[in-house]
């Protein structure tokens, strides 16, 4: 039998109301809903091909700003674990060769583990022969252990729900899927991303994650975000940036006071995270339309007004502690751009 490849290209999303704490690791069940829009320049593409002769997985990665190279240990047995529910689905037991790139930092609070496993999803169901519709694939990419990979198969403003029902694992395993509430073109919102440091981050998110009930305030933030997703969507429907960013800024604040006061705390901001929060903050009261949103990293996602885009790439690139960034649109879904056999 020939080998079956597919290539598929994800984004990176940044989350206005953020996903926080993990009722079941295992299935990648969140305690709470979250809100995100895809970005259209910080992308991963990855290629999957299914070789009968492949005595094991092999997976090459070629990160921003580094040489290709073949991965082992975690990274490794992450996609692995995700290629054999692949196989399970398919009833096949073939070897894969995995090689993806991206094209903006890894492991940086740029969500590049969620566009890295919507495109390991839809690149490998399409090469094994799997016909998943939308909802099954955020489901299947949800699985992989970064559940807002979920999030990065729709197409522009996205929505990770859970069920309203009370808490039973089976249940919520299907229930707990991604949706898109806005094409991209419904708003044309710019994310300007101000980076501050391109290493990878020295935490992870998946620890943070476990731990998050360890803070007192984790019951606070839960009793907190039903009005924040509500808010959010009515801000998406409407597209009212000052009610999207008062929204937004909260949760962000919100989760990392929950990272700040788990146990261990983590603390990922550094000095400049805090003077483009100062900035942004700054410049809105000078009439300027901005609003500052942080992922699980010191770097900072300011989201404007697409005629504002220019400005405020501007002012964040004249402040001393930003490095450089990266402008963003709305995005499309995960996309497949080529299969062959």
């Amino acid at each position: 039998m020939l080998p079956r490849r597919a290539t598929a290209i994800a984004p990176a999303n940044i989350a206005f109301i953020k996903y926080w704490g993990v009722r079941d690791a295992e299935r990648t069940l969140p305690y709470n809903g979250s809100i995100s829009m895809n970005l259209d320049a910080c992308l991963t593409t990855t290629t999957v091909t299914f070789d009968p002769v492949l005595a094991q997985d092999e997976v090459i990665l070629k990160l921003y700003g580094m040489e290709a190279q073949r991965a082992g240990g975690q990274p490794l047995e992450r996609v692995v674990t995700h290629l054999d529910r692949l196989r399970a689905l398919a009833g096949v037991d073939w070897r894969a060769r995995v090689e993806s790139t991206n094209n903006f930092p890894s492991d940086a609070g740029i969500a590049s583990s969620a566009a890295a496993f919507a495109a390991l999803t839809l690149a490998g169901a399409t090469a094994i022969g799997i016909q998943l519709d939308e909802r099954q694939l955020t489901l299947l990419a949800r699985r992989s252990g970064s559940g807002s990979a979920c999030r990065s198969i729709p197409a522009g403003y996205v929505e990770w729900r859970i069920p309203d029902s009370v808490f039973d694992p089976v249940g919520w395993d299907q229930e707990s899927y991604a949706a898109s509430l806005a094409p991209p073109e419904h708003w044309p919102l710019a994310d300007i991303v101000a980076v501050v440091d391109a290493g990878a981050k020295k935490i992870g998110s998946a620890e943070n994650h476990r731990i998050a009930t360890t803070s007192t305030y984790f019951p606070t933030r839960l009793a907190e975000l039903p009005a924040r997703l509500d808010a959010t969507r009515a801000a998406i429907a409407v597209r009212d940036l000052e009610a999207l960013g008062e929204a937004m800024e909260a949760d962000t604040v919100s989760m990392h006071a929950v990272c700040m006061t788990s146990r261990p705390p983590s603390f990922y901001w550094n000095g400049g995270t805090m003077d483009v929060i100062h900035a942004v903050r700054a410049w809105r009261s000078e009439g300027l339309l901005a609003y500052f949103t942080i992922d699980a990293g010191p770097n900072v996602h300011v989201l404007c007004a697409a005629p504002d885009r220019a400005e405020v790439t501007q002012r964040l690139e004249a402040l001393p502690g930003v490095l450089f960034t990266i402008g963003n649109g709305v995005g499309a879904g995960a996309r497949v751009v080529e299969v062959k056999e």
